[in-house]
C-alpha cells in the first residue's frame, strides 16, 4: 500500500501530513499508478513520477517504509 505525504512546513523535523480520506482516514493506495492518478486528477499539473512530486514537496510513503 502506499500514502502519499508532505512535511508540515516544508520542514522534515515538523513529521508528516498524510492525505486523508472522508473519514480522516490515511488514504491508501495500491500502487505508484493508481496515486499518480489520484494526484494528477486533483492537481493543476501532471503527476508523472515520484522525483517530480519531491520537486513539489509531496512524497510517497510504501507500506515497508512505516
Amino acid at each position: 500500500m502506499i500514502s502519499i505525504y508532505r512535511y508540515i512546513n516544508d520542514i522534515s523535523l515538523n513529521g508528516k501530513e498524510y492525505l486523508l480520506d472522508k473519514k480522516n482516514q490515511v488514504l491508501k493506495f495500491t500502487n505508484e499508478k493508481q496515486a499518480l492518478n489520484f494526484l494528477s486528477d486533483n492537481l493543476m499539473w501532471e503527476a508523472k513520477d515520484e522525483e517530480k512530486l519531491e520537486d513539489f514537496g509531496i512524497y510517497l510513503e510504501r507500506e515497508e517504509d512505516f
